[in-house]
C-alpha cells in the first residue's frame, strides 16, 4: 500500500530477487495489479520489472502490456515505463501502441496519471474503420496530432497540436 496516495499494488511473479544492501527487488515475468481509491484498475504484464525502494519507483520493461480490469478491449503496449509511486505518474518514454476497442493509436511517448485516469500521448496517430449497420466498412478515419489526451472517466479523446494543425483524413469507401 502506498500511503502517499492510497494506492494498493499487488505484484505476482514466479521469481523475485531482493538486493539486501539497498532493498531493491528485481521481478521476473511480473504481473502488477494497481488498485486506487478513485477506481483505477490497471493490470501490467511484463517480462521484467524492478522496485526501487530508495526513490520509491517501479521500472517495468520487456513486452509491457497494460490493460484495464473493467474493459478488456482497452490496452496499451510499449517497451518500458517508469512509475513514480509518490506521484502515481507512469512515464512511458518509448513508442506507445494503444488499442481502445476498435480504435488504434500510435504515439512516440506518453504519461498516465493513475489517480485521475488521464492518459497523455505525444505525436499521435489514430486509425479507425467505421462500419455501417450491415457490418460493411463505410470509411476509414485517421487523425494526426502533436498530443492527445484520453479521459478514462468519460472515455473521451481530445487531439491538439501546437499550431492548431490537427490533421484529419476521412477516406470514404465507394460501394456500388
Amino acid at each position: 500500500e502506498n500511503t502517499n496516495n492510497q494506492t494498493s499494488i499487488k505484484i505476482t511473479s514466479p521469481k523475485a530477487i531482493i538486493d539486501q544492501t539497498i532493498n531493491n527487488i528485481e521481478i521476473l515475468e511480473s504481473l502488477i495489479e494497481i488498485y486506487d481509491k478513485n477506481g483505477s484498475d490497471l493490470k501490467v504484464n511484463s517480462g521484467y520489472s524492478t522496485l526501487n525502494n530508495l526513490n520509491n519507483s517501479i521500472r517495468v520493461f520487456d513486452n509491457v502490456h497494460i490493460s484495464f480490469f473493467k474493459n478488456k478491449n482497452y490496452f496499451i503496449t510499449t517497451n518500458s515505463f517508469d512509475w513514480d509511486l509518490n506521484s502515481s505518474i507512469i512515464d512511458i518514454n518509448n513508442p506507445v501502441y494503444i488499442n481502445f476497442n476498435k480504435t488504434k493509436i500510435n504515439a512516440t511517448s506518453g504519461m498516465y496519471y493513475v489517480d485521475s485516469g488521464l492518459l497523455k500521448i505525444y505525436n499521435s496517430e489514430l486509425k479507425r474503420n467505421i462500419y455501417n449497420s450491415e457490418g460493411e466498412k463505410e470509411y476509414h478515419l485517421k487523425i494526426k496530432s502533436d498530443f492527445a489526451k484520453w479521459f478514462k472517466k468519460n472515455n473521451t479523446l481530445v487531439f491538439k497540436s501546437n499550431e492548431k494543425q490537427v490533421e484529419t483524413t476521412i477516406n470514404f469507401l465507394l460501394t456500388e
